[in-house]
């Protein structure tokens, strides 16, 4: 199928250019931000270690075994919501970074130039965070037909191939509305290329989780290498590859 063979280019195109070094400046910021949450959850780590009161009275000891609970508890929670502000940081508010790279990227292997500077770059950043919370109130949506249907089918053997396959679907989306924005589609129209496309939004999305789970260095490269693969792919889908003549499209228009 096509979108396989989009897929495969895409692969192979993203590895020669950063074999050539190319876009490789992009995976530092995430990079900075992965090192100052290791620090974080490290220096967290050291303060609960280190509350564990004990005492040689049992009455006291028992009372303080709840309170060492309770810290631990505690520590736990903040750490779930450093884990989830982290993933916000590295997908959501990066996203004019990945704005850029898809341009660089689309200007170097199109010919073609974008322009819009600053205010650009703003009006992403927030149309991004709409993005993500529209694809995650779908994908909620969509979760929760599927449970009611699985709850009267009775299929639990499929239930994680189709929670994998949703999550893929809308994080595929994620990353093609930067190619549809920059090519002015609004975000409706965003949408209705991720449903005229879902084989396309599985297998980005898929990718995209596949490396994402990678432990450690997973969730600062994924967007990077996703969004170069869906870069590549889109400008495909257009038929803008094999490259076209170089032209420009002002974004402040």
């Amino acid at each position: 199928m096509k979108t396989i063979n989009y897929h495969i280019k895409g692969i192979t195109k993203t590895i020669e250019l950063l074999s050539k070094g190319n876009f490789l400046l992009f995976f530092i910021p995430g990079a900075i931000i992965t090192l100052f949450f290791l620090w974080l959850r490290s220096f967290t780590s050291s303060i609960n270690d280190a509350v564990e009161l004990a005492s040689d009275t049992s009455w006291l000891d028992w009372f303080y075994g709840y309170i060492n609970s309770g810290v631990h508890k505690a520590f736990g929670i903040l750490d779930t919501i450093f884990n989830q502000l982290y993933i916000f940081v590295v997908l959501t508010l990066l996203s004019p970074f990945n704005t850029f790279l898809g341009e660089k990227m689309d200007a170097k292997l199109t010919g073609q130039e974008f322009s819009g500077g600053f205010i650009r770059f703003i009006n992403d950043f927030f149309r991004m965070i709409f993005v993500v919370f529209i694809a995650l109130i779908l994908e909620f949506f969509t979760l929760g037909i599927y449970w009611i249907i699985s709850y009267f089918i009775g299929f639990p053997f499929i239930d994680e191939i189709m929670y994998f396959l949703i999550a893929a679907f809308f994080f595929g989306f994620s990353f093609y509305d930067f190619a549809l924005e920059r090519y002015e589609i609004n975000v409706m129209g965003s949408l209705g290329f991720a449903f005229r496309n879902p084989l396309t939004m599985i297998l980005t999305g898929g990718i995209f989780l596949l490396i994402y789970n990678i432990p450690l260095i997973g969730i600062p490269i994924s967007p990077v290498l996703t969004l170069m693969i869906s870069t590549v792919v889109y400008l495909y889908i257009r038929k803008r590859l094999p490259a076209h003549k170089a032209q420009t499209i002002d974004t402040n228009e």
